[in-house]
């Protein structure tokens, strides 16, 4: 018995970087998943590009933590997701997974990875 080829794993990492930090660290998260198709989309694409985040087989988040929370380009990204969850449950049974980055030291990075964590559970990822 011949086994199938299998596809590679796909993987969009969605994200905002507002001063280049965590479009880098996008990049090497990308780079760091050698063998899957990986494609970056910024989080201001990604309402344009809703067909090729329902075609991954995992969603990576990245987002710079601003005052305590996700940037606003981020969030707008996230709100904009409502109606996939809601009425048709697009991204249900997907691997997620988040990044942050900041320059404060009080803690907030934790903060907006509940937020990350939060989100994927409102669209029923693991």
């Amino acid at each position: 018995m011949v086994d199938a080829p299998v596809a590679p794993v796909k993987i969009v990492v969605v994200y905002h970087s507002g001063y280049g930090h965590t479009a880098r660290i996008a990049d090497a998260v990308a780079r760091g998943a050698a063998g899957a198709c990986v494609e970056l989309v910024t989080a201001e694409e990604a309402p344009g590009r809703w067909s090729t985040l329902d075609g991954a087989d995992a969603i990576i988040m990245g987002t710079p933590t601003y005052m305590g929370s996700l940037s606003a380009p981020f969030k707008a990204f996230m709100d904009a997701t409502s109606h996939l969850q809601y009425v048709d449950k697009r991204w249900a049974g997907k691997i997620a997974a988040g990044f942050t980055n900041g320059a404060s030291r009080g803690g907030d990075k934790q903060n907006s990875l509940v937020q990350l964590m939060t989100f994927a559970a409102q669209h029923q990822m693991h």
